[in-house]
């Protein structure tokens, strides 16, 4: 039964925001209320963009009523179930109430002209701040083109979005592979496919455009990794395929017949081949620990043409590595794939936490067209594997984190299992992870319709300055080609990196 209760509201309230009130007589709902996005029982930042949200249970009119735990609360009126929250106005709230509780209460008319409240949503203010920058590919859901691509930098303490460059410019070419040292915005790159083929990276100081081609690589620098000093880079070097299989249900997948880690000498513009990074196996997908003693990676054996691409799992290794003679130990075998049951593709060393975040698929690496592919932890200090209740039925891939290592940002394809999205979980000091939440929007039903998919979102402390012409400027002058440090390299017969044949090799670079 409902139960009627009168409100009174003091015109006095010193600590209101918004103009208004709800209604001074309402009926008690058991109802839950529907809201999308779903921004019900999250943690989320203290500076985090308003999340608005469309009350989607039926009524007339709508008010949407958010307070903190010290009494600061604003209202939303809404006609059409869209709940716009004032920024300002928002960011007071959180800011009051970090580390407490933020309630949602919803009111509706019915169309008996009576007023309802629903049962309310709690969500908790973090004291955590989330980095204020992250960066993104926006790619549409095809396969093989890249009309209308992009890298873009979106503030997450507002809605404005920048691009950083887009193929608009140049000749509709594929652009991808942004990667940022540590998230400092001054030190990026990222590669240009195509008729302006080439590495755009910026150190802070100067804007270069290389070439890491050699005649000693089968192919130029592919995943990057900057090693925290700013004067390395790990590189993969790769022969990657592409295939269009015919059976339902599957889009694509992505495989690798050679990979290689090389390591790129920023101010020298050199490329070196350590041996133990260049073995007849397939060594990938390199992250650096963040104190720059350790190289993360997978690793697999040599892939034979004869075995069916599902039976290829790569195991997550690490290696350690002195910066000073620039020398790398004995790699070391953090999770075997046979043991695991699972491929590894994507780890990432979480700052301040005994975490590496990784992806499990079924196979392979390139896990953004598996359904089955999820997230998972590595603790490196027992060695403990774990799956955080942040996974979907679709998939999830390219988990990264914040800087003060409290936030993990993944992209996902929960919503209709197509398009991704950005969303992120609160990791606490246990390494337990909150519900996660999709990137807010200024419009709240802005993913209902928007047919770019969000691709390798990265944190960034602040806000690139690169300009898209002056950069297409560069890139239409030729790459330097980077030079080939025979003295520290290894000698090889076979893998990645030696000498390519006078045949044209297939690089497919779509992340």
């Amino acid at each position: 039964m409902l139960r009627k209760i009168k409100i009174i509201i003091p015109c006095a309230l010193s600590l209101v925001l918004a103009c208004g009130h709800g209604p001074d007589e309402y009926e008690q709902s058991g109802e839950a209320p529907e809201i999308y996005p779903d921004y019900t029982s999250v943690v989320i930042p203290p500076n985090i963009a308003p999340m608005n949200f469309r009350i989607k249970n039926p009524g007339k009119v709508s008010i949407a009523e958010l307070s903190n735990n010290r009494n600061t609360t604003l209202r939303v009126k809404s006609r059409t179930g869209q709940v716009k929250i004032p920024q300002k106005k928002w960011k007071r709230l959180l800011e009051e109430g970090k580390g407490g509780m933020l309630t949602i209460s919803i009111y509706r008319k019915t169309k008996k002209n009576r007023w309802e409240m629903l049962a309310p949503v709690v969500n908790e203010i973090a004291s955590d701040r989330i980095d204020p920058y992250i960066a993104f590919r926006k790619i549409p859901p095809a396969n093989i083109i890249w009309k209308s691509m992009g890298i873009y930098q979106r503030s997450l303490e507002n809605f404005r979005e920048f691009p950083i460059m887009v193929n608009s410019i140049t000749d509709n070419n594929c652009m991808n592979c942004h990667s940022f040292n540590a998230g400092d915005p001054r030190q990026m790159l990222f590669h240009m496919r195509g008729p302006y083929g080439g590495t755009l990276l910026t150190t802070g100081e100067a804007l270069h455009f290389v070439d890491t081609k050699s005649d000693h690589t089968r192919s130029a620098g592919v995943y990057p990794s900057w090693h925290p000093d700013g004067d390395l880079i790990a590189f993969s070097a790769n022969m990657i395929n592409q295939w269009f299989p015919s059976r339902m249900g599957t889009t694509c997948y992505v495989m690798d017949k050679y990979s290689d880690i090389v390591l790129y000498d920023v101010k020298a513009n050199s490329i070196t081949r350590p041996a133990e990074l260049a073995s007849e196996k397939l060594e990938n997908v390199p992250a650096w620990s963040n104190d720059g003693k350790k190289l993360y990676y997978i690793c697999t054996d040599p892939i034979s043409d004869t075995l069916p691409h599902t039976s290829i799992l790569f195991s997550l290794m690490q290696i350690g590595f002195d910066k000073e003679t620039r020398k790398f130990g004995v790699p070391d075998t953090l999770i075997k794939a046979k043991d695991f049951g699972r491929s590894i593709t994507f780890p990432r060393e979480a700052p301040g936490k005994e975490l590496v975040s990784f992806i499990g698929l079924d196979h392979g690496y390139f896990s953004i067209y598996n359904n089955e592919a999820d997230v998972y932890f590595y603790h490196t200090g027992t060695g403990k594997i774990t799956k955080p209740g942040i996974n979907s039925e679709y998939t999830e891939s390219y988990p990264s984190w914040s800087e003060n290592g409290d936030w993990l940002m993944f992209v996902s394809k929960r919503d209709d299992g197509i398009m991704s999205q950005v969303w992120f979980s609160h990791i606490d000091e246990n390494g337990m992870a909150g519900k996660p939440f999709v990137l807010p929007q200024k419009n709240p039903d802005f993913y209902e319709d928007y047919i770019y998919n969000f691709n390798r979102p990265e944190f960034i402390s602040g806000k690139v300055s690169l300009n898209p012409r002056r950069v297409f400027a560069i890139v239409k002058q030729s790459a330097e080609t980077s030079s080939f440090n025979k003295a520290a390299s290894v000698s090889l017969s076979s893998g990645a990196t030696i000498p390519a044949d006078k045949k044209e090799s297939t690089f497919y670079h779509h992340e």
